[in-house]
């Protein structure tokens, strides 16, 4: 215990907004799975170019870092913080699964709501991540999120032209659907998904729902649905009271009208015509960043195989 205790754990992540600590799926993954463990982590709210892996979230423990939320929680399962000591091992079997299932069939129906539906990128999210980068980054983060959630998405769901897009949008959406009519039967009218305790499960399948939940989303499909689901916004809402009643979401101690994201938005209006030339210097700075990091740091970079392997080999 003693030596738990001394550990230095850092955690980076995206900053926060809509009553949420984190506007980032992963990030708010990692950060309800510490809450449920009690991990001592410091969390700071930055950006991936503050980061050695260039991602987020990223944690640090004695010096080494690690990316990739699955990789981050097994991480701290090996330090003794396990959320998953209670399961058996057919549950940790059905943990494993369910993971897979998520990912496979839930996350990129909503990294498509939030990211590539017009009306939710251009007046929520690209607003959020605006306040959160703060200028220049919001001229050049938001677009660069989108385009590779949109190349992820593509390469998952087999399209290769944007024709196909609408084809997509309805596969994503059904595969959503059926994802939640599974695991809100699955759930029932237990209090977790794996025994009265919280486990590494639950705080992942939040990070997904409370930011479909939370986010004032236009364009509503998912989320609709979602809402119709009594026992998994049952499940948000009870994680929430526990660990995060009362949540400060500005990445900085105030925030004022001057960084609404309304004001930010028309202050990259105005600016649009020096676009380029900021993009250019974002880009200098961005390359000088990541490599000087890189050439003194890469060897402090950890990499075992997938993170699911990882996650699943930790005792």
């Amino acid at each position: 215990m003693e030596e738990r205790e001394n550990l230095n754990i850092k955690l980076k992540c995206w900053g926060g907004d809509w009553d949420l600590p984190t506007i980032d799926i992963d990030s708010l993954s990692v950060i309800c799975y510490a809450k449920i463990r009690n991990v001592p982590v410091k969390i700071e709210k930055t950006l991936p170019k503050n980061t050695i892996t260039g991602t987020l979230p990223e944690l640090e423990v004695k010096e080494i870092v690690y990316s990739n939320p699955l990789r981050i929680i097994g991480k701290l399962r090996k330090e003794g913080y396990n959320a998953d000591f209670h399961l058996t091992e057919d549950e940790n079997a059905d943990t494993l699964a369910f993971l897979a299932y998520i990912k496979q069939k839930l996350k990129p129906a909503i990294l498509y709501t939030l990211w590539l539906d017009a009306g939710n990128y251009t007046k929520v999210i690209r607003p959020a991540y605006a306040t959160v980068c703060g200028f220049p980054w919001s001229l050049w983060y938001p677009s660069k999120i989108r385009k590779a959630v949109e190349q992820s998405i593509y390469q998952a769901k087999g399209g290769t032209d944007y024709e196909e897009l609408h084809d997509i949008e309805k596969r994503l959406y059904r595969d959503a659907h059926e994802c939640l009519n599974v695991l809100e039967k699955k759930l029932g009218n237990n209090e977790y998904f794996f025994g009265k305790s919280p486990s590494t499960f639950d705080a992942v399948l939040y990070g997904h729902l409370s930011i479909l939940l939370k986010a004032p989303l236009v364009s509503t499909e998912i989320k609709n649905h979602l809402n119709a689901c009594k026992n998994l916004t049952g499940l948000c809402f009870r994680l929430d009271q526990m660990y995060f009643p009362k949540v400060l979401t500005s990445s900085s101690p105030s925030k004022s009208v001057e960084n609404s994201p309304e004001k930010l938005l028309k202050r990259d209006q105005i600016i649009t015509i020096a676009a380029a030339l900021g993009a250019m210097i974002v880009y200098a700075l961005t390359s000088g960043v990541l490599t000087h990091k890189s050439s003194k740091l890469a060897e402090r970079i950890q990499n075992h195989g997938s993170a699911i392997e990882e996650f699943d080999t930790i005792d």
